[in-house]
């Protein structure tokens, strides 16, 4: 079923517009993005195509739908494809499965890093009431950035600041920065 809603040409354009300035390369990227009331307006069907336990429990997010990008697929590709690349999910049974709603064509599944997203989304919830999305990219820049850079918040939030003016305004709180672990 190609889905009509707004929020899908628009969720292909933000991706576009990410991947032709660099904010990820070409193999990476994932988005979820939570849903409300008035953009499930658009989704005429929300029967339960397909479930999968997760694996890890978000009670919180019980019964909230999100638009997610699909498992190996590219963020490039979603404004050509939006229906194999993107799902919407809704998450049930006490936060501990996903029901694909739209989207993933074929076998597609959500991406491999849901479980993180949703955990992310629970917390930045709880601080956050008017939170809507997670973007976990591997921009070019900020890749080579950390080969050079000194890694702490302060440090590296001044740096980004200073070299994009429009930083200050897109992460005012500065960026956490993870010390280097392998996964």
């Amino acid at each position: 079923m190609i889905l009509q809603a707004p929020f899908i040409k628009e969720f292909g354009a933000t991706a576009d517009k990410m991947y032709q300035n660099g904010w990820h390369e070409r193999n990476s990227g994932n988005v979820s993005y939570l849903l409300n009331e008035e953009e499930l307006k658009y989704v005429p069907d929300l029967s339960v195509k397909r479930v999968f336990d997760l694996q890890c429990e978000v009670p919180s997010l019980e019964g909230k739908y999100f638009i997610v990008t699909g498992s190996g697929k590219y963020l490039k590709n979603i404004s050509k494809d939006p229906e194999t690349n993107l799902g919407i999910i809704r998450i049930s049974k006490g936060g501990k499965q996903v029901e694909v709603i739209w989207g993933f064509n074929g076998v597609g599944k959500p991406t491999s890093e849901l479980s993180t997203h949703l955990l992310t989304h629970e917390t930045r919830l709880k601080a956050d009431p008017k939170h809507k999305v997670v973007i976990h990219t591997h921009a070019t820049h900020i890749m080579a950035m950390s080969f050079v850079h000194e890694l702490n918040d302060r440090s590296f939030t001044r740096t980004l600041w200073k070299s994009t003016t429009e930083s200050i305004v897109v992460f005012p709180e500065g960026v956490g920065v993870l010390p280097w672990m392998l996964c």
